[in-house]
């Protein structure tokens, strides 16, 4: 026996506003990030370390509330307190979180590369799948080492990078709510 279920969509009339504002927002942000990289670079600086001190104070407090577990606390406690320091060094030089982050996400792609290169020499892919493993393997690895090696000039490529994936999401956002309000035009009429 066969059971077959119908899900009903109702579309709301006002839905298109929120993707209207989403994109607007988003172009806004990725425009900003084109236009003044070094500011959105010292703005995501501070607001990682906004986010690194709260969620290190709530370390600190999950390391002194649980005294029945030694290993757990003092650690909990030692990672509170080395990430307060290096959120408030953040806010008085905003460049050292920059380049922390450029240095940590060149380690990602660097090691992201070498994983897809061996990957693409394991057992079970097509030559396809194995070119295009190979292909990204080695990309990852030349992106890794440039963010490495020049985390100068890697921080702000990646919020020219940002940019232009903000500016085309708010993009993408504006047509999609352009396209809703337009079909639940023609579905009221």
């Amino acid at each position: 026996m066969n059971n077959i279920v119908i899900l009903e969509q109702t579309l709301l009339p006002d839905a298109w506003k929120p993707l209207l504002l989403k994109g607007i927002v988003l172009l806004v942000l990725g425009i900003f990030c084109l236009a003044f990289p070094f500011a959105a670079l010292n703005v995501g600086a501070y607001l990682i370390a906004v986010l690194l001190l709260f969620v290190s104070i709530a370390a600190l407090f999950s390391g002194f509330a649980a005294f029945g577990e030694p290993k757990a606390t003092w650690w909990m406690i030692l990672l509170g307190i080395i990430g307060i320091i290096i959120a408030l060094a953040s806010f008085i030089h905003p460049e050292g979180m920059i380049w922390i982050a450029t240095v940590f996400i060149g380690i990602v792609a660097l090691l992201s590369g070498v994983t897809d290169v061996i990957s693409a020499f394991s057992r079970g892919l097509s030559a396809g799948q194995r070119i295009l493993m190979l292909i990204l393997g080695i990309i990852g690895i030349i992106i890794g080492l440039f963010f490495l090696l020049f985390p100068e000039e890697g921080a702000p490529v990646l919020t020219l990078v940002l940019g232009i994936l903000l500016a085309i999401a708010g993009i993408v956002s504006l047509i999609q709510g352009y396209v809703y309000k337009k079909e639940f035009a023609t579905l009221v009429e």
